[in-house]
């Protein structure tokens, strides 16, 4: 298989298991009913992003996060609403932030460090989206409890990323 070839099949993998890892999260983990705030996810998804950050170039992480928002969005019935709206608005200013902090892991941040900044990044560009789409509704007094949100769930992801990249082969755990 030429060198092509195999970019493109990894990307696909890529951008499928965060299709997946999005519907489950969407369809089964529920956690709305359990934490009241509006749209309340862990972000699994984003765990997919974060270990192509760690192992790939920075076109081929854009083009999983687009293809994986954009694909996620088709599947769950969201695309071009507010919910995709939002998710390309985290998208971007999480995976922005996490770009410019990458050169600094592992030397400054962890990967678990890396993933709760993109985390609260990913909430910050959220609100913002909503607070562009709909101003004045009081968008910004979530952003305390999503800050504390951000904590748990970027650990999460973080940590599982850790693990999947020190499993990878030829990587070095960065």
């Amino acid at each position: 298989m030429n060198e092509r070839t195999q970019m493109l099949s990894r990307m696909a993998l890529y951008i499928s298991l965060g299709v997946a890892l999005n519907v489950l999260e969407a369809t089964l983990i529920p956690l709305g009913m359990i934490i009241p705030l509006p749209g309340t996810r862990i972000g699994l998804a984003n765990l997919v992003t974060l270990v192509a950050l760690m192992t790939e170039s920075t076109g081929f992480v854009w083009a999983v996060m687009g293809g994986r928002i954009f694909l996620a969005s088709l599947a769950t019935g969201t695309l071009f609403s507010l919910p995709f709206a939002l998710s390309v608005g985290g998208g971007v200013l999480a995976l922005t932030v996490m770009k410019l902090l990458r050169p600094l892991v592992p030397r400054v941040f962890s990967v678990v460090g890396l993933s709760i900044m993109g985390a609260v990044a990913h909430n910050c560009g959220q609100l913002l989206v909503l607070y562009l789409l709909m101003p004045g509704v009081g968008v910004l007094t979530f952003l305390p409890w999503l800050f504390i949100l951000a904590i748990p769930s970027g650990w999460f992801n973080g940590y599982l990323a850790q693990k999947i990249i020190s499993h990878l082969p030829g990587e070095d755990g960065y």
